[in-house]
């Protein structure tokens, strides 16, 4: 299989901004990707551009190997807009019906298709309804199917649980983490937590530029540090407490906030580093309310895009 997704200097320009400058961005994936950013990073201009709404105004960018307003994808690619919405006073089937018949689905296999795909998001049970009688979380469960009719190659998602109540994100979640088996998924979210429990690789932009593209377990694995938390703020800087232990490479803290810490640690294993700390702030009468290793995705992100800027 070819490159799903190539982006080369791909910039778009709105008067004097750059809300893609220069990107270049490979993507052959048969997995769930997450793509995160800061407000401003690039994010929905590259997804109107790859589905074709939008033109770039230079660079190149192909989609399954094609570029976005081509014929050749129709029915391969498919989009989940945070604000998608239905026509009110049409029942759900109706309304699914007629996208699986703009797939060229006769009559019969329009019925069948969307018969599977309310299946797949598990959402029969309320497919009579009108949408306006339904609930925000089931209208998504809609949307979510009726971005799976005809079982696209490539399905793109920006922000799929915003504004769901906690219970009916988790159950979203869970459902887009049942459908990374069967198709390609790319997500845009702003929700961290939710990207670390879908995806398995993330693409990180800032300012209209690549700053990395890996895997969420290769992320977490250069991540050799711990994060503390202490029981009462210290008045010294830890990495002067702590300069005995040589593995220690840097130690960072919130400074509005001396007691949390992340500690970064250059060679040794994990634990014989834990260890040596848990033993040093033993000596020192320091006490820990928290001590885990690795540090939360966002904090990682950050500290990428500050190091790249």
């Amino acid at each position: 299989m070819g490159h799903q997704i190539k982006c080369v200097s791909l910039t778009k320009r709105f008067q004097r901004i750059n809300a893609l400058d220069g990107l270049d961005l490979e993507l052959e994936i048969n997995q769930t990707t997450g793509i995160v950013g800061p407000n401003g990073a690039g994010k929905s201009t590259l997804f109107a551009i790859l589905c074709g709404f939008i033109s770039p105004t230079s660079g190149k960018v192909h989609v399954l190997d094609h570029v976005p307003d081509s014929s050749q994808i129709k029915g391969k690619l498919s989009l989940l807009p945070q604000d998608a919405s239905m026509f009110k006073g049409v029942d759900v089937v109706t309304q699914l019906k007629h996208y699986a018949k703009l797939q060229n689905f006769n009559g019969k296999e329009a019925s069948k298709e969307v018969d599977h795909v309310l299946s797949l998001v598990q959402a029969k049970g309320f497919a009579k309804q009108f949408p306006e009688t339904l609930s925000f979380g089931q209208r998504k469960r809609i949307m979510l199917a009726q971005s799976l009719i005809g079982k696209p190659e490539l399905i793109l998602m920006d922000e799929p649980t915003s504004g769901l109540d906690p219970i009916a994100a988790n159950e979203v979640r869970k459902l887009l983490r049942d459908l990374g088996d069967e198709y390609s998924v790319i997500i845009s979210s702003h929700n961290l937590s939710e990207i670390e429990d879908i995806c398995s690789d993330i693409v990180i932009l800032d300012k209209g530029k690549l700053v990395t593209h890996s895997s969420l377990s290769e992320l977490k694995r250069s991540n050799k540090c711990f994060t503390l938390e202490l029981e009462t703020p210290s008045h010294v800087h830890l990495s002067e407490l702590l300069n005995e232990i040589s593995e220690i490479g840097r130690i960072d803290n919130d400074n509005d906030n001396m007691k949390s810490w992340i500690i970064y640690y250059e060679t040794g294993s994990a634990e014989h580093v834990q260890v040596k700390i848990l033993s040093k702030l033993g000596e020192l009468g320091i006490t820990i309310s928290e001590f885990k290793k690795g540090k939360a995705l966002a904090d990682e992100i950050s500290q990428i895009i500050k190091n790249n800027n």
